[in-house]
């Protein structure tokens, strides 16, 4: 084994700051491993957060020589222990800080991510662009559920975008409270997002963050018309026309518009 830093001797309980729930039903863990569309050999497999190694342990045996990265230095005497010697690595850092190019690149990313910064690590992980391959991670069931919501419902928001501009997110499976320890208060959900081949053909990597500054903008104000909200550098006409010719209509609000007519607007009014 080798490691990025030394490690603790004792191991404590889960930890309520660091919003630590373990999952403890394998059957769970081992379809989550088998789940990681990767071949062995072939790119770089991360897991974020593996704790005492529920995931790890079936991980290690299509990946030998898997990444993991684990803030928590308590939990590092069981994961090691589980994990037993070999060529894995582990990385005891905070993921929301941590390189992914010391994995190497192309990774697929896979781990139960805390419910607190579920959200900052997915965004983190897709801003990597098509160096990262995939993404598949257990979360609350209502994240995942607005992580793969269409067009017109109440659940297609900001997040929903953001995700399925670099890929069609899908939900796996679900899994109830009680797989885990301690048991949380709502049921989680693995989905699975395969990053598309070039995100920057839709627009270079240097703008994808005025893209997304764009799109949360928008659903700041959701119960309004877009007509009302975008740039009023443009016209309320220019933008009726426009959301017309998207097929959603002038009277259309944000959640009625999927990823490709975010972006479409984007560059209406900033440039291609």
């Amino acid at each position: 084994m080798m490691e990025s830093t030394e490690v603790s001797e004792t191991f404590m309980g889960p930890k309520k700051n660091l919003g630590q729930h373990f999952l403890t039903a394998v059957s769970y863990a081992k379809r989550i491993a088998d789940s990681i569309p990767a071949v062995s050999g072939h790119g770089h497999v991360l897991e974020i957060g593996p704790g005492k190694g529920a995931l790890s342990v079936h991980l290690v045996k299509r990946f030998p020589d898997f990444h993991c990265v684990e803030l928590d230095p308590d939990v590092i005497p069981a994961l090691s222990g589980n994990l037993g010697p070999g060529h894995w690595t582990l990385h005891r850092e905070n993921v929301l800080t941590f390189d992914f190019s010391k994995v190497g690149f192309p990774v697929h990313v896979t781990g139960n991510l805390p419910y607190s910064i579920g959200a900052l690590i997915i965004k983190k992980t897709l801003l990597y662009g098509n160096r990262v391959r995939s993404c598949t991670f257990m979360v609350q069931r209502e994240v995942a559920e607005r992580i793969v919501a269409g067009p017109h419902t109440r659940k297609n928001g900001f997040l929903s975008i953001f995700c399925q501009f670099f890929g069609k997110p899908t939900i796996l499976f679900h899994i109830p409270r009680g797989a885990f320890f301690p048991s949380p208060n709502v049921d989680s959900s693995v989905f699975q997002l395969v990053i598309d081949d070039d995100p920057e053909k839709k627009i270079p990597s240097g703008k994808w963050a005025s893209f997304f500054e764009f799109v949360d903008k928008g659903f700041r104000m959701r119960r309004k018309m877009l007509v009302n909200t975008l740039d009023t550098t443009f016209e309320k006409s220019y933008w009726a026309r426009l959301l017309d010719e998207l097929g959603v209509g002038p009277g259309a609000r944000p959640e009625d518009l999927i990823a490709d007519q975010w972006l479409e607007l984007y560059k209406k009014s900033c440039g291609p």
